[in-house]
């Protein structure tokens, strides 16, 4: 098999990955709103910022909130920069869990999973695509 085969196998096999990445991504954002609007009720859910809040909810939901339009970004952007969306995906699935506590448990996990595929999904920073590796490139000098 050629080498130029199997870069074309690698970023089909990556551009697969990244429409995965986006399709839990967008299920995680979808049911992390379905937690925001539980969020903003006044019942305290064992969230970290229940303790800072003038009425249990009010910071929660607003802090899921912006979580949930992270973990949104995120699923926009995974396909173009999996870096990204990776780094969106990670900071809203933990933030929302933090505000949220148990309610976020199903969306946070499943907006994690979509994190960690697309950290899958980043190719290789260190190779050029007419040039091969870094490592064989200066091997051969």
């Amino acid at each position: 098999m050629s080498t130029d085969d199997h870069a074309a196998q690698i970023d089909a096999r990556q551009a697969q990955l990244r429409n995965w990445c986006a399709i839990l991504a967008g299920i995680g954002a979808v049911l992390s709103f379905l937690a925001v609007f539980r969020a903003f009720d006044a019942v305290s859910f064992g969230g970290v910022f229940d303790t800072f809040a003038p009425r249990a909810g009010t910071l929660n939901g607003a802090i899921a909130l912006l979580s949930a339009l992270m973990t949104i970004g995120g699923a926009i952007v995974v396909r173009r920069s999996p870096a990204m969306g990776s780094a969106l995906l990670y900071v809203g699935g933990c933030a929302g869990f933090l505000a949220c506590g148990g309610i976020w448990f199903i969306p946070g996990i499943i907006t994690l999973i979509a994190a960690n595929m697309a950290l899958w999904a980043i190719s290789d920073p260190f190779t050029h695509p007419r040039e091969g590796s870094a490592g064989g490139r200066t091997a051969r000098s």
